[in-house]
């Protein structure tokens, strides 16, 4: 079992290796083709193989040259598209409603200044975009049902399982509000319970168990 284990190992790196490589093939061809077509250009070919080789070798510099500028400016225009989701302005929406859908919504704006909470709303296909803290998946009361979370998604978000029964200071508190299809961005959120498991989890799972090791040895009292 372990020389299986030692040769997926071994596997795994060749391949992760070899992909490291693809970004510079298309730059390597560019230079070959060049130092072929080279061949006839008589100034070039005067030079003999240290002429084609050159003309080659700038193929290849001029052609990484200009896909690391067009990988730049890929990153520059999603750098500028997340900017804009962070900086700019939120969908219109009525405060008083208790569906929204299709909307993009800033933590900023469903709880401004001077609120702390946001009862009762559904989200359907909603951006919800930070930056700040929030917590979800708490019910007003026992009568309640738990709140729902379905098909959602989260960029840029850390998410942390917390006590219930100790309340932030800071977090807006979504109490009875379900998400469907949803986005999150730029957030930390905070959860009594941990159902998700795809989720970008900072915090161990409460309520698998531990073995005791000379880390932990408060845990041994």
């Amino acid at each position: 079992m372990g020389g299986a284990i030692e040769k997926l190992d071994k596997w795994s790196g060749r391949i992760a290796n070899a992909a490291a490589l693809l970004p510079i093939i298309p730059a390597s061809v560019a230079g070959l083709i060049v130092g072929y077509l080279s061949t006839g250009v008589a100034w070039i070919s005067q030079f003999g193989a240290f002429g084609w080789f050159s003309a080659g070798l700038a193929g290849f510099l001029a052609t990484s040259t200009a896909l690391a500028l067009l990988a730049k400016t890929r990153l520059w225009r999603v750098e500028a598209k997340i900017r804009e989701r962070i900086t700019g302005d939120g969908s219109p929406f009525d405060p008083m409603a208790r569906v929204y859908e299709n909307k993009r919504l800033y933590l900023r704006d469903l709880a401004p200044q001077g609120r702390r909470e946001v009862i009762g709303k559904t989200f359907i296909n909603c951006e919800l975009i930070g930056p700040g803290t929030a917590i979800i998946g708490l019910r007003s009361s026992e009568q309640k049902p738990w709140p729902k979370m379905e098909n959602s998604n989260t960029f840029d978000v850390d998410c942390i399982e917390i006590d219930v029964n100790v309340r932030s200071a800071l977090a807006i508190s979504f109490l009875d509000c379900d998400f469907s299809g949803c986005n999150f961005y730029h957030l930390t959120l905070l959860f009594g319970r941990r159902e998700n498991q795809t989720l970008h989890w900072i915090t161990p799972n409460f309520n698998e168990p531990r073995l005791l090791t000379d880390e932990n040895p408060a845990d041994a009292d």
